[in-house]
């Protein structure tokens, strides 16, 4: 897609970097199946899931792991990995995005779900960046879940959870949804 600004890819670029570095769970520099491993046992601890829900969660996490190619043993640079989604995510066809985005993120969606009642609390929001980006503020986390929260009940739906990471993900435009979805983006 020629018609991207270069302010643009460089905006997605860096996202794609605050995304993959908040990823990298055990800061090795890679993204890999150990880090949504790791995302899926901290979060049952956090979480205080129980059996069944920890099961579900870390089967999330692992549905997620391999939509992104993943397998045992394979690593992938930070910095690789944002430049691959930087210059592939223009590429892909509309339905396409959005079969991939379902794919990855309805299992995610799910497993921060901690309490299985179809929505994520603030609470349960708090969690998922107790996990991914522990510095950040509540106050900033709040923020965060707000903005996501678009209907502002509370509570963001599997529907808010969708739009917000489609922005993030696919959005070359500048909005505050696409620079809160991982947290404030890293520069």
């Amino acid at each position: 897609m020629s018609s991207l600004t270069e302010k643009q890819r460089v905006y997605h670029l860096r996202k794609m970097r605050t995304r993959f570095t908040r990823l990298d769970l055990n800061h090795d520099g890679f993204i890999s199946r150990e880090d949504y491993e790791l995302m899926a046992t901290k979060l049952q601890e956090y979480g205080k899931l129980n059996a069944e829900n920890a099961e579900s969660t870390r089967n999330a996490f692992m549905t997620v792991a391999d939509g992104l190619g993943l397998k045992p043993g394979v690593k992938i640079p930070v910095e690789e990995a944002a430049k691959k989604a930087n210059q592939l995510f223009p590429t892909i066809a509309q339905e396409k995005k959005m079969a991939l985005l379902k794919q990855t993120h309805d299992p995610l969606f799910d497993a921060l779900d901690l309490n299985k009642d179809g929505h994520i609390s603030l609470d349960e929001f708090k969690v998922y960046f107790q996990i991914i980006a522990p510095g950040i503020s509540e106050d900033k986390v709040t923020h965060s879940f707000n903005v996501i929260d678009s209907n502002k009940n509370g509570e963001i739906s599997r529907e808010e959870f969708t739009t917000a990471a489609f922005d993030f993900l696919h959005g070359f435009e500048e909005t505050e949804v696409s620079k809160v979805f991982f947290g404030p983006l890293l520069s």
